[in-house]
C-alpha cells in the first residue's frame, strides 16, 4: 500500500523527471532510456527517503545520511543517471555542470517533503 506521502513524492519526482527531459529532446533515445530507469527506481528511492536512509545533497544527488548503505546499486545508478542528465542540460544551455547541479539541488529543497533529509553545502544534514 502506497501512502499519501509516497504518492505526493512520486508525483513530484515524475514531474521533475519530465522537466529534465524537456531539455534533452535532441537526445530523445538517451532521454527515454534514462527516464525509464529513473522511473523504475523511484519507489525504492521514495521508501529510502521516508526511512531516513538517504537524502539529497547540495549538488542534486542522493547520499546516505547515516552510513546504512542498503540498495547502494539503486543510489549509484540514480546518481549516474542524474549526472548524465545534468551534463546534457549544461551542454545544451552552455553553462557549467556545477551550475545545473546547484540549481537542481535548490529545486529539490523546495519540493522536499517534511521529514526528508537535505544536506547543506557545509556538509551538515537537516530535516525539512
Amino acid at each position: 500500500m502506497i501512502s499519501t506521502y509516497s504518492l505526493r513524492k512520486v508525483s513530484s519526482a515524475l514531474f521533475c523527471i519530465t522537466l529534465f527531459f524537456c531539455f534533452t529532446a535532441a537526445n530523445n533515445g538517451m532521454a527515454d532510456e534514462i527516464k525509464d530507469r529513473m522511473k523504475s527506481r523511484l519507489p525504492t528511492i521514495v521508501q529510502m527517503k521516508q526511512k531516513g536512509i538517504i537524502g539529497e545533497n547540495a549538488k542534486g544527488y542522493l547520499e546516505y545520511v547515516f552510513g546504512n548503505k542498503i540498495n547502494q546499486d539503486v543510489v549509484d545508478s540514480e546518481n549516474r543517471d542524474r549526472k548524465e542528465v545534468y551534463s546534457a542540460i549544461a551542454k545544451e544551455q552552455g553553462v557549467s555542470i556545477d551550475k545545473v547541479e546547484k540549481l537542481r539541488a535548490a529545486q529539490i529543497v523546495q519540493k522536499a517533503i517534511s521529514g526528508e533529509y537535505l544536506k547543506k553545502e557545509d556538509g551538515s544534514w537537516y530535516q525539512k
